[in-house]
């Protein structure tokens, strides 16, 4: 398909629904006009994608608004996140962070290489700590700017922000070496995300939440070390939301995460979003009833080095596989929108997802893919 004919196969597509509305309607199960549907961490593809670097897009108020602004009008995404990254919280803790002018941020110095500087670190307070402070007062300043548009926050997941303070290599080594310190450690990980979304909660109520985890998937560590020391932490970070919020977030996990998808659903998660190496239709069977599903289009070789039908076909392939789950289905990706994704391809994800996904409802598979089978 040329993008031409993609845009203007869009305008004939009927959008009954803002996402808010959609989503309490799809929850309530009630049928909706479409499935609901996300991108995986999409500000710094978005930025790309509107001709800003990610280091704009963090730094300067009136791009971020921007921003916003220009995808709930051009791709219907009618809410935003203002969360924690993967290193936030470590460098809130005072691991020095490199943020290049357009990519990714990193550690460059991690704080925490001897546990005997352990007892140095403290709980971070959002409302005084130099790195969170900011990105509290921007959520202030985005709800002033975008009364009706619905927020979210997120946090990293334990392990995950671990080596944001503390070497990766000397984190795993602990797993072995020095358990009892590194749970004290993931202990203060896990306090300091709490303290955030209490932060948040003061400010703006309720809202939705979410953690990454890449770190604690199985293709990085092993089963027994998720055991011991990612599923308890994960476990609190859950119960410690929900008793602040008075819902259970929802994750994402990189990599290979089959062998715990009963492990996260047993701790409470209210939904999962899979990685593209993993199977959408296995993990409908193994925990579809307990855990809503999110995914899982392949961020690069669909997304961003894939044609339109490569899109759109594989949209259509995800909701085949998933759309019925009976905790519920949202269309995603895979992974974090890349840098470098066209346009075009964002424009036929949500294309794919207004056709297929047409009269979804919570576990019944959508008329719109019933009316082309």
């Amino acid at each position: 398909m040329e993008y031409e004919e993609l845009k203007r196969l869009m305008r004939e597509q009927k959008v009954e629904m803002t996402a808010e509305e959609r989503m309490k309607a799809y929850n309530a199960g009630e049928e909706v006009d479409h499935i609901p549907y996300t991108l995986q961490a999409p500000d710094p593809a978005m930025a790309d994608i509107f001709g800003f670097t990610t280091s704009q897009f963090a730094k300067d108020f009136e791009v971020k608004s921007e921003v916003i602004r220009r995808r709930k009008e051009e791709f219907g995404l009618d809410s935003f996140n203002v969360g924690l990254g993967l290193k936030t919280i470590g460098g809130a803790l005072g691991s020095k962070l490199a943020v290049p002018e357009h990519g990714i941020d990193y550690v460059e110095e991690h704080i925490l290489r001897d546990y005997a500087d352990f007892d140095k670190l403290e709980v971070t307070d959002p409302y005084t700590n130099p790195v969170l402070r900011p990105i509290l007062e921007s959520a202030k300043r985005l709800k002033d700017r975008f009364p009706d548009v619905s927020m979210t926050t997120s946090v990293a997941g334990p392990i995950s922000t671990a080596i944001a303070v503390r070497p990766v290599e000397k984190v795993l080594k602990d797993t072995r070496k020095n358990p009892e310190m590194l749970h004290k450690l993931l202990d203060l990980t896990v306090e300091c995300s709490l303290k955030w979304f209490e932060a948040f909660a003061h400010e703006f109520g309720p809202v939705p939440t979410n953690f990454s985890d890449p770190v604690t998937c199985m293709d990085v560590i092993s089963k027994a070390q998720f055991d011991e020391f990612s599923l308890p932490y994960i476990k609190k970070l859950i119960d410690g939301t929900e008793k602040i919020m008075g819902s259970r977030p929802g994750a994402h996990i990189c990599g290979k995460t089959s062998p715990i998808w009963k492990d996260l659903a047993d701790a409470g998660l209210f939904s999962f979003s899979i990685d593209n190496c993993e199977d959408l239709a296995e993990a409908k069977k193994a925990v579809g009833y307990r855990m809503r599903i999110a995914g899982n289009v392949p961020p690069v070789d669909v997304m961003k080095e894939g044609t339109i039908d490569e899109v759109i076909a594989s949209c259509r392939e995800c909701l085949e596989k998933c759309a019925d789950n009976p905790a519920g289905y949202i269309l995603n990706t895979g992974c974090q929108l890349p840098i470098g994704t066209p346009k075009a391809n964002v424009e036929a994800f949500i294309y794919a997802a207004r056709k297929y996904g047409r009269g979804a409802r919570l576990g019944k598979m959508p008329r719109g893919l019933e009316d082309e089978s």
